[in-house]
């Protein structure tokens, strides 16, 4: 699946047009029949009263032909055009071809289902307050809600919501996924989304999607060597969950040999807890935390393939000591995360210095600190700010949230579409940590053990909450699913 922004999406639609395979007229009748037997597959029309709400533009001519068809099909339907009477020639064109529907310029809350077929991508600008007036009405109806093409009120490119947005319960998009439709705070008032294709060759795109990895048959002559051995530094006093939950993510996904490095406050409870690794006690300072003075380097990491750093291992003058060691002595593929991730935004030209490959996870509030920003804005440019860092420290960035995007070196970005909203809880970020560095002890390129650890973790955070419930469900069961 591709993610294609505005001017890629008309690009494709006049290239198609002028390879003779539609006309505008055409290609708005394919889009609206599509758009009506996606919305049909969803939801039972029967018996019930259907407004479609059509703006004075092409996505009004969407809306039309949607009509039109629904009402053949049987639907009650109200074809409601607060903006007036379409003013391009495509939408007039099925503005005069609409059976006996009722048309009105009034919206009123009385309707089972309200489809917005109000306005499109090329949304970019302040609503008046009539419209603002209306958008808010249709939020607070009652009914399902479903978006054509983005939610009106929405900017397809960057996901920037002017004031209010029609909230909808469902999304049919056509051609590709827009990138408003990924970022906030459009997601939010997107619902969930449905690729309609219409027919429309993609020639380029802007940026892509996951897809679930797959991975080779096992040999049947393997030993625990075979699959990688991966090295996590993590936890510190109070803090042993972080590593127990990154250490047994990292066994679940596969990895033959987990080693951990633990103050020795942690020790017990971690070697009981995750009996399968094998546990490396150090000193333990005054703080909680490991003890610089006791760590070897380039000692731990020979036989490694990877290593974790960061899940609790706490801030303070020896974890500071410690990641420094790690970035400048070694050569393995490093991940780093939560407290590790805090530390290196302390001294961020670390990062240059680094013999390996380096990943980063930070939340949107990590990322504020790694870039010195300010969480809104980070919030409100994820795509251009996780792929200017991913290019100026040539590292891969897990940039997390909703849509989880995953941004290279090169400048590639990956939006993640698994996981819910039951995964915003503390230690879901250890278990992902976990997945990265056992897929990369198992030999897989950086940008390629990313994309298929954030996929996984998120389906598994799919999976766990039908079976727990999005409330209810925990980290660990997040690791019991994978």
């Amino acid at each position: 699946m591709k993610v294609l922004t505005t001017a890629l999406i008309r690009s494709a639609e006049e290239n198609a047009v002028k390879s003779g395979a539609f006309s505008f007229t055409r290609l708005m009748e394919v889009a609206g029949k599509t758009a009506a037997e996606k919305i049909c597959e969803k939801f039972d029309f029967t018996g019930k009263r259907v407004a479609v709400l059509c703006g004075n533009g092409n996505n009004g001519g969407d809306g039309f032909v949607i009509a039109r068809y629904l009402y053949e099909h049987g639907a009650d339907v109200t074809v409601i055009c607060p903006l007036g009477k379409p003013k391009t020639a495509d939408a007039e064109y099925y503005y005069e071809k609409l059976p006996s529907v009722k048309i009105t310029d009034t919206f009123t809350d009385d309707y089972s289902i309200i489809i917005d077929a109000l306005f499109g991508i090329g949304f970019n600008r302040q609503p008046t307050p009539e419209i603002l007036q209306l958008f808010e009405a249709v939020n607070k109806a009652g009914g399902v809600k479903i978006a054509i093409d983005i939610p009106s009120g929405s900017a397809a490119d960057t996901g920037e919501v002017f004031g209010t947005a029609v909230r909808a319960d469902f999304t049919v998009t056509f051609i590709a996924l827009k990138p408003g439709l990924l970022l906030p705070p459009c997601s939010d008032y997107a619902g969930e989304i449905c690729v309609a294709d219409i027919g429309v060759p993609i020639k380029e795109y802007s940026f892509s999607v996951t897809e679930k990895p797959v991975f080779e048959k096992r040999r049947r002559n393997s030993h625990k060597g075979t699959f990688g051995t991966a090295l996590l530094i993590c936890g510190s006093y109070g803090m042993a969950g972080a590593a127990m939950l990154a250490a047994r993510a990292a066994l679940r996904s596969g990895v033959g040999i987990v080693k951990s490095v633990l103050c020795e406050g942690i020790y017990s409870a971690f070697t009981a807890a995750v009996p399968e690794a094998v546990c490396l006690p150090k000193k333990q300072s005054e703080k909680g935390t490991l003890c610089a003075g006791d760590i070897d380097i380039k000692q731990l990491i020979s036989g490694c393939d990877a290593v974790l750093f960061g899940c609790g291992i706490g801030q303070s003058d020896d974890t500071r000591k410690i990641l420094e060691m790690l970035i400048t002595q070694n050569e393995k593929n490093i991940v780093i995360d939560a407290d590790g991730i805090n530390l290196l935004s302390e001294n961020i030209e670390l990062l240059r210095k680094s013999k390996a490959s380096v990943i980063l996870t930070p939340h949107p509030g990590e990322m504020a600190r790694l870039c010195g920003a300010a969480v809104a804005e980070v919030e409100a440019n994820r795509i251009e700010i996780a792929r200017d860092f991913a290019i100026r420290y040539a590292c891969v960035l897990v940039l997390k949230g909703a849509n989880t995007i995953i941004a290279e070196p090169d400048g590639g970005i990956t939006f993640n579409l698994t996981g819910n909203p039951g995964m915003a809880t503390g230690g879901s970020g250890d278990v992902l940590a976990g997945i990265i560095v056992a897929l990369l002890a198992q030999g897989m390129k950086p940008e390629e053990a990313a994309k298929a650890a954030v996929y996984l973790h998120g389906e598994a955070g799919d999976r766990a909450a039908e079976r727990k419930g999005e409330r209810a469900m925990l980290p660990s069961d997040i690791i019991d699913e994978l």
